[in-house]
């Protein structure tokens, strides 16, 4: 069966590479480099009134194609007109034409791109068209697109081959790009500089993850792929730049699943001489103004609920959260023994090595955070779970730190950035330590940025998304809104 259904496949590819041979010999280079067109078909329904009963020469791909004796209905798609508008071509039509209608019945297919110059008007069914008198093959396709993509694993290989099935799929993309135009655009606006990070590292930091590792020859050393951008984006700030933000691809080595890739695009911004509070207004004020640009409106729509993005929103410290959303008063748990013998409790399953920030930071993430649906800001955080945020001047043992949670997902963090050297370092160090004790996404000490810190940094607050906080507001799985995952090889 299998074999029946690739011959067909190959018997089918080859019978159009004879139709692309016989159209060159026909004198149309079915890849050509010369097209030309009018206007896109867009802009030819919009002007279809105006300019009925004139020539017009447009271009497109054929979506649909059905032959009736002497006439032929085709419906071209261009990226303007995902609808598509009707061509019609009629052997009379064509009899000047170099390629007749004879030509078209017998190499034309479904999928070919096609130019063609013809006179606007109405079918016999009332129905705006382009009536053909001249046409061309401008790229003969060698595949026969599928009716539709049932299998997902298909589907994310052959993206393409979706993309140009779905017009909806390429809105996801469309609006993934304005996503990121917006967020450019705000930050710009407010005067900050657009900078890049290393991809390669010796050390990673600046979140907590397993890295990949790669070689480089030249060199001859191991050196790991990027996790964040976060501790050279600051290395700006220690090198006098004070407005910083960077939109570039990280790498975790980490689980596939609905929310978590494992090579990503995010944003990140760091904000010399602000405070907490004050990043606080301003990253809330920019994710509005990139859900209003994006979707064109603040009410979005999750499950059977409107959500309005525009309210001010809530702001719950960590343990009052917890409290809030799971009915656990977390702060009773003070060792991370009593921690595991609560995880037992509620069936969590994790690791002997993990530590104390590690059991608090699962508890939450499955107890409290998917009850969180309207967005609110959680702030408060445990040092222990903030390496690198500077410590709550009002308790010592919380940090100035902000997760939007929205949708029951963690869509965001920032801090007011650690720049106390001698505290990160003792940070570093416990992070350190839980790597030794097994804990692969514990961090590694970074003694070089350290040692940036030695030489001063002025009060620092950085904020962070990525594209997961889209793929959450599109309410779709990461992968959907990603144009070409990462997937096994193909056997």
């Amino acid at each position: 069966m299998v074999n029946s259904t690739l011959t067909a496949i190959e018997v089918e590819r080859n019978n159009r590479i004879e139709k692309s041979k016989l159209l060159q010999i026909k004198g149309n280079n079915p890849y050509t480099e010369q097209v030309k067109r009018d206007m896109t078909l867009r802009e030819l329904s919009e002007k279809f009134e105006a300019l009925k009963g004139t020539s017009v020469m447009v271009a497109g791909y054929i979506k649909s194609l059905r032959l009736s004796g002497k006439i032929g209905f085709t419906t071209v798609e261009d990226d303007s007109l995902p609808e598509g508008f009707q061509f019609i071509f009629k052997s009379d039509l064509l009899e000047s034409s170099s390629l007749i209608f004879e030509d078209f019945k017998e190499l034309v297919d479904r999928g070919d791109y096609i130019q063609v110059t013809g006179k606007l008007d109405l079918s016999q069914r009332g129905e705006p068209s382009v009536f053909v008198s001249e046409y061309r093959v401008l790229t003969k396709s060698l595949r026969s697109l599928p009716e539709q993509l049932d299998d997902v694993e298909i589907k994310y290989r052959k993206r393409y081959v979706d993309m140009k099935l779905h017009p909806e799929v390429r809105e996801i993309f469309r609006k993934k790009s304005k996503f990121w135009q917006s967020t450019r655009e705000y930050m710009l606006r407010y005067d900050f500089l657009e900078l890049q990070a290393p991809t390669l590292e010796h050390t990673t930091g600046g979140a907590e993850a397993a890295p990949f590792s790669t070689h480089h020859n030249a060199l001859d050393e191991d050196f790991y792929l990027r996790i964040s951008s976060e501790l050279f984006l600051k290395r700006y700030i220690a090198g006098g730049f004070e407005r910083v933000f960077d939109i570039d691809k990280n790498y975790r080595n980490e689980g596939i699943d609905d929310e978590h890739l494992q090579e990503y695009t995010q944003f990140e911004f760091y904000w010399a001489y602000s405070e907490f509070e004050e990043m606080l207004d301003f990253s809330e004020d920019l994710i509005k103004y990139v859900i209003q640009n994006t979707f064109a409106t603040l009410e979005l729509t999750y499950q059977d609920r409107i959500i309005d993005w525009s309210q001010k929103w809530s702001r719950f410290s960590y343990y009052e959260f917890i409290e809030k959303f799971a009915g656990i008063s977390l702060q009773e748990y003070d060792t991370v023994e009593k921690l595991k013998s609560l995880a037992d409790k509620l069936n969590l399953k994790y690791n002997k090595t993990d530590g104390y920030g590690r059991m608090l930071d699962l508890i939450y993430k499955k107890t409290a955070r998917p009850n969180c649906i309207e967005p609110v800001w959680l702030i408060d955080h445990p040092v222990a779970i903030s390496p690198l945020a500077k410590r709550n001047p009002n308790n010592s043992d919380y940090t100035l730190r902000s997760q939007l949670i929205a949708y029951g997902s963690e869509l965001t963090n920032g801090f007011a950035e650690l720049n106390d050297p001698v505290d990160q370092l003792a940070r570093f160090e416990e992070q350190q330590d839980l790597r030794e004790q097994g804990d692969d996404e514990a961090m590694m000490i970074d003694r070089d940025f350290v040692e940036a810190l030695e030489y001063g940094i002025p009060p620092t607050c950085g904020f962070a998304y990525s594209e997961r906080l889209f793929s959450v507001l599109m309410q779709k799985p990461i992968r959907e809104t990603t144009a070409f995952p990462l997937m096994k090889r193909e056997k």
